[in-house]
């Protein structure tokens, strides 16, 4: 998925912004794993015309604050997503971009908690909502982004999602997301105040009434947006500490519904051997199917060497 040169800017961003923030907050293990990253790379050799080309990284390390992981999770949901979402609105499905939050915290163990709780809640474990969710969407895929609120300097986490209803009629949700939504977020924080917002809107092309390629992917991006950003990096240590604590082991992307086994999709797009890859070797140049294998550091190598051609990449 990522070309040599997007591997090497993340690898350079890695060294000099992301390990030593790290290191600065005390997590060596953290920064020791991410170090580490990356660091080899496959390249096949044409033997009959000598190019070269670049296969694949590997040794990756699958940490959320790696420059190069991020950004690879974030483009193999894009590559799964884009092509699905174009199929079903083909197929007469309107889709939304939906946000949804919760009072910021002051410990992101108990907001945190209490936005999923509250999603649970709204979707499944309460009966009137269950029923009632169900109703508005056919399917979709949430991530869960955590920063500190602007104004409050607390913890705010909160829900991008993607959702799906087919209906050949213009659909309006907002106040029945609301509704729902309030009621979830103050159950899970255990009062009876307003405690959680909704913003939903449809994504589609404001000059048509028609979903367009672009606004499409936009949505995608906004929607995995976490998984690329690095406001922690300007944390004070101790905000990074309790965030690396609060979200390991979390899983902060999930779909359901009509989109449900989309997480296995990308994990598998993932963990694709680079020796799949190889299979289809054809050199670009001269046509030849048979190649040398070198294993070198990503780092020193030229940036500008072609990536094997993969139908399936």
């Amino acid at each position: 998925m990522l070309e040599l040169k997007q591997v090497q800017e993340k690898l350079h961003f890695n060294k000099n912004k992301i390990i030593p923030a790290l290191r600065n907050a005390s997590e060596t293990e953290l920064a020791d794993k991410i170090e580490q990253c990356g660091k080899y790379s496959q390249f096949a050799t044409c033997t009959a015309c000598g190019a070269r080309y670049y296969v694949g990284t590997g040794g990756y390390c699958n940490s959320r604050f790696c420059g190069v992981c991020s950004k690879r999770r974030a483009l193999a949901w894009l590559a799964k997503l884009m092509p699905l979402l174009q199929d079903l609105r083909e197929r007469g499905y309107l889709i939304f971009f939906l946000n949804l939050t919760i009072k910021d915290q002051s410990s992101l163990h108990v907001g945190l908690d209490a936005l999923n709780a509250a999603w649970r809640d709204m979707t499944n474990n309460d009966k009137f909502s269950r029923k009632r969710f169900k109703a508005l969407s056919n399917g979709g895929v949430k991530s869960i982004e955590v920063k500190l609120g602007v104004g409050s300097g607390l913890w705010h986490p909160h829900i991008h999602a993607i959702t799906i209803v087919k209906s050949d009629k213009p659909v309006y949700q907002f106040e029945e997301y609301k509704e729902l939504w309030e009621r979830a977020t103050a159950g899970a924080l255990h009062t009876s105040k307003k405690v959680g917002s909704v913003f939903i809107h449809g994504i589609r092309d404001k000059k048509s009434d028609k979903t367009d390629n672009e606004a499409l992917m936009r949505g995608i991006v906004e929607t995995f947006k976490y998984i690329c950003k690095f406001d922690w990096l300007d944390l004070p240590k101790e905000a990074i500490n309790e965030l690396i604590e609060v979200v390991k082991g979390k899983r902060l992307i999930s779909a359901w519904g009509e989109l449900y086994g989309l997480s296995k999709k990308v994990d598998e797009l993932l963990n694709e051997s680079t020796e799949e890859q190889l299979k289809h070797f054809v050199c670009e140049v001269c046509g030849c199917t048979e190649c040398e294998i070198d294993n070198l550091l990503t780092e020193n190598q030229n940036s500008d060497i072609k990536r094997l051609p993969y139908q399936q990449d």
